[in-house]
This record gives C-alpha cells, structure tokens and sequence, in this order.
C-alpha cells in the first residue's frame, strides 16, 4: 500500500525532491499526488513535508523531521558486507560506495546529506549487511 497525499497539500514539492522512486508529481502549489505502483513506503516524503499532509501506509500522518541529519541512514555491518555493491548500485542519490581492496570491500555511507532513508540498500542487502536506523538507533518501522 503507499502513501497518500491529502488535500491540504500546497504544492510546495519538498516531496517531490527526496522521493528515491520518482513516486511523486504535481505542479507548483497545486495538489501533487502518490502513483501507489512506485512508491516503496520509505517515509521520506512524509519526513521532509511542511504541512505534514501525507499519510503512510496505516493511514497515520507522521510528524516532520525538520533537519535531515535527525532522519534515518544506513549502518553497515563490516562483519557482514561481502562488498557485493548492489546497495552501491540501488542507491538513487549515489550516498554509498565500497571501500577496500578486491580482496575485501566494504560498503560505506559517504554522503550522509543526500541520504533520505529510503531503505533500498537495506532491502537489496542479501546478507543482511545493512540497517536504517534513526541516529537514535531506533529502526525503520
């Protein structure tokens, strides 16, 4: 189920620019809209919204996250992480990149402020390498 956007959006696109899927469209300071077939559920839209007018997959409106650096980000398990580079491949906004030699690299988060907490890294992770966590250590729900 995705999210949904209510009525009392107004346009502002602060959505439009941290959704990881491109889930998001509308025109300035008119109603935007969710196209449920690309959202993944990350949250990042309800996260960054002034109005907080986006509802989440339980129907519930969460509260804004003002400064980015309170929302989620990854946290690599060196032990883990094989250096496979598909969470380096998956991410849309280019955070991670793999560190080491070819006998053993290790995924890193490099650009925590491109970082939305999307989950994509998290969720292609065959090896359960990656969590996204609040800064708290609190996980994703």
């Amino acid at each position: 189920m995705a999210h949904f956007i209510r009525e009392t959006c107004i346009g502002c696109t602060a959505c439009v620019k941290v959704c990881p899927t491109k889930a998001i469209s509308g025109e300035r300071q008119q109603l935007h809209v969710i196209a449920p077939e690309l959202c993944i559920d990350c949250g990042a839209c309800t996260m960054a919204c002034p109005v907080e007018c986006i509802e989440n997959e339980l129907g519930e409106i969460l509260p804004r996250i003002r400064k980015r650096t309170d929302w989620p980000k990854p946290v690599i398990d060196p032990v883990n992480c094989t250096g496979c580079q598909f969470c380096v491949d998956i991410c849309p906004f280019h955070c991670l990149e793999l560190e080491g030699d070819a006998f053993q690299s290790v995924a890193v988060l490099v650009d925590s402020k491109s970082c939305v907490g999307c989950g994509l890294c998290e969720e292609v992770c065959a090896k359960d390498a990656i969590d996204v966590r609040f800064p708290s250590g609190e996980q994703v729900a």
